[in-house]
This record gives C-alpha cells, sequence and structure tokens, in this order.
C-alpha cells in the first residue's frame, strides 16, 4: 500500500531546512529594577526589610514574651535615669528651680521660695523675702509683671502657646545664715527653639 500525500498537503523537500524560527529581539533597556545602581541599593536595604518583616511577624505570634521585653526595656530605661541623675524620667518630680552647686544650697532654697512667690503672685511672701535687699523692688510690680496668675507669661492662642522667659540676676550672702541680698530681671525673651 503506497499512500499518496493528500492534495492540500505539500510533500516536504528533503533538500531545504525548516526555516528557523526568527525571534524578535526585546528592547536592550533594562528595566529600572535591574541597573547596577539599582541592585547595589536592593542589596543594603532586603535583609533590613525582610528583618523587619520577621521581626514583626514574631512579635505578631509571641505576645507575651514582646510584652515582657517592653516591660524590662521600660524598666531598665527608668531605673538608668534614676541612678545616673537621680531623677525620672519625662522631669516626673522634677523641681524646675534647682539650685544645688557643688553639692551646696549656697542660698538656692531662698531664690527657690522667691521664685515661687513670685510665680504664685504672693505679694507678702516676696517682700518678706526681700527684707534684707537692700533697694528691693516693689512686690506689686513684681507681681504684675512677672507673675503667672497675673502676667499670663504663658497663653494659648488660635497659633498654639505663647510663652517668654524671664532671666534674673541673684546675689546672695551665706556667711552667717543665708541672706537674698539682690535679685534684678535682666532679661524677657521669647524662649530659644
Amino acid at each position: 500500500m503506497i499512500s499518496s500525500p493528500s492534495p492540500t498537503q505539500q510533500p516536504p523537500d528533503p533538500d531545504v531546512k525548516p526555516a528557523e524560527r526568527q525571534v524578535k529581539s526585546a528592547s536592550t533597556r533594562q528595566r529600572p529594577g535591574q541597573t547596577p545602581t539599582a541592585k547595589f541599593f536592593k542589596t543594603i536595604l532586603r535583609p533590613i526589610f525582610k528583618g523587619i518583616y520577621y521581626l514583626l511577624r514574631g512579635i505578631r505570634t509571641h505576645k507575651l514574651v514582646t510584652l515582657g521585653i517592653v516591660v524590662l526595656l521600660l524598666i531598665s530605661v527608668f531605673a538608668t535615669s534614676y541612678f545616673s541623675t537621680g531623677l525620672l524620667p519625662f522631669g516626673i518630680g522634677n523641681d524646675q528651680f534647682n539650685f544645688h552647686v557643688n553639692g551646696k544650697n549656697g542660698g538656692g532654697d531662698l531664690v527657690k521660695n522667691w521664685l515661687y512667690a513670685l510665680r504664685d503672685g504672693n505679694v507678702t511672701q516676696l517682700s518678706l523675702l526681700q527684707k534684707d535687699i537692700s533697694q528691693p523692688q516693689d512686690p506689686t510690680q513684681l507681681v504684675s509683671q512677672f507673675s503667672q496668675a497675673k502676667a499670663h507669661l504663658t497663653s494659648t492662642g488660635p497659633g498654639g502657646n505663647t510663652s517668654g522667659i524671664v532671666i534674673f540676676h541673684f546675689v546672695t550672702l551665706s556667711s552667717q545664715g543665708t541672706f537674698l541680698l539682690k535679685a534684678d530681671p535682666i532679661a524677657f525673651r521669647a524662649p530659644l527653639r
């Protein structure tokens, strides 16, 4: 039985090789992620992002261990701050008028009392504290200019807080008891930012 090719099919020609497929070459331009600079940054940033991913994944699966680590971290921050400075973090229990120099008071308590009286607007206490000052300033005028109650050195407006700083010069004598000899306001200015 001899078969003949169907009329629509051509018999293969043994001398002609099948045509090689022509492949259209893609553009030789590299994608943005394939440039040498991009590869350099990828090699640096990829481990960081992987580490963050695995850290967050670990936190999600080990909540109790994570809570314990955070509590230990906070305790160590508070303890380090307290034992190195004698104060708690965030100014908790901090006295804003601390005048101890070289471990000695040096008239700091009188100055502290004077500043608290001025801040609170206590004219009577200011006049008693100025008994040793040779040329005392009028306590009523000081209270009206600089006290927190009367002068409102800090106020909140539509643009935020407005505040000022008053700088005083104090002279104390502590040879036979401590005396406040001079308290002069030097400057009144906006706080440094």
